[in-house]
């Protein structure tokens, strides 16, 4: 299970010490960033990719903290053929 947390400063906080990994899920416009570290998670829809907030985030993720970036997600017992 997950927690979601609603403000980013606040998952930022709870974050700067974990291992963690971040989504981003479409393109240009509806943009879904999506972040986890240990039982905390953080998800954020954007409009734009040029959003401040969206920057702030991705610059957390890949540069401060070095998140691990997830393509897809598969469930385990599928995982191995």
């Amino acid at each position: 299970m997950v927690n979601i947390i609603e403000e980013w400063e606040d998952f930022a906080k709870y974050a700067h010490d974990k291992v963690g990994f971040y989504q981003i899920l479409g393109a240009d416009k509806n943009i879904e960033v999506r972040a986890s570290a240990g039982k905390a998670g953080f998800i954020k829809e954007f409009e734009n990719a040029i959003d401040p907030l969206l920057t702030k985030i991705l610059e957390f993720c890949e540069k401060e903290r070095s998140f691990l970036r997830v393509g897809e997600t598969v469930r385990d017992e599928v995982f191995f053929k």
